[in-house]
């Protein structure tokens, strides 16, 4: 029986892609730094999330300074790196995937949460501003417990949570990080296929759902439920 739903952020419930990068700009502005590095700081923040591994999956600010100064040449500072997560939490949430009446009527019958590859009191805040906050138990970041999709990372959750695998279920955007990485760990899956190309078949992964729009969710969550058994989309 699902009791409680993971969810993913970026890409799930809030759009995320290199459009959303200028908020980088007004953090290098604000800070005296060379506003046209804009791009080079979206693209190293990528570079650091993918240099994450089993030994190092937590994220560590003055790490990924070090990684940022290190990559570009640079002598970034501390206030830059805050003034990036300030204009993050501000200004990224043009796109919402997901409505506050879906979240609400999920909140009614679940316990929601966010599992998120950033720093948690970021992306909190990020929600905040959204307005989705206030429907989720709680906001779990890679500082806190590591990085998708590490099988330590999801146990991390778990344990936080309090919960059984077989209890959870975990919505996300990216079949490597959220489908694969939740199923390592026993949680079941649903890959949020919002623009077709989500499901690479390169990335292999034998039981999870997929949905292209949350208006199908709660109908998955119901077919899971009634089944009395782990009932899967087997992908070949």
């Amino acid at each position: 029986m699902i009791r409680n739903i993971i969810f993913d952020l970026d890409n799930t419930l809030i759009k995320s892609n290199e459009e959303d990068a200028i908020i980088y700009k007004e953090a290098l502005k604000k800070c005296g730094f060379q506003e046209e590095d804009y791009m080079h700081i979206y693209e190293v923040y990528e570079a650091y999330e993918k240099a994450r591994n089993e030994k190092n999956m937590f994220y560590n600010r003055k790490e990924l300074l070090d990684f940022l100064n290190k990559n570009l040449k640079r002598n970034y500072t501390m206030q830059f790196i805050r003034e990036t997560e300030n204009q993050i939490a501000t200004n990224w949430t043009k796109v919402i995937f997901i409505t506050e009446d879906i979240l609400k009527s999920l909140a009614s019958q679940y316990d929601l949460y966010v599992f998120t590859n950033f720093f948690q009191e970021t992306q909190a805040k990020r929600l905040e501003t959204a307005g989705l906050l206030k429907y989720f138990k709680k906001v779990f970041g890679a500082d806190q417990c590591g990085c998708k999709p590490f099988q330590k990372a999801f146990e991390n959750v778990l344990k936080e949570i309090g919960s059984h695998p077989k209890e959870c279920v975990m919505v996300g955007d990216s079949k490597e990080k959220d489908v694969v990485g939740a199923n390592r760990s026993g949680i079941k899956a649903i890959l949020f296929d919002f623009d077709g190309k989500r499901d690479k078949k390169e990335i292999k992964a034998d039981d999870y759902f997929v949905i292209h729009d949350f208006n199908e969710l709660e109908k998955t969550l119901e077919e899971i439920n009634k089944s009395g058994r782990e009932k899967w989309i087997t992908k070949i």
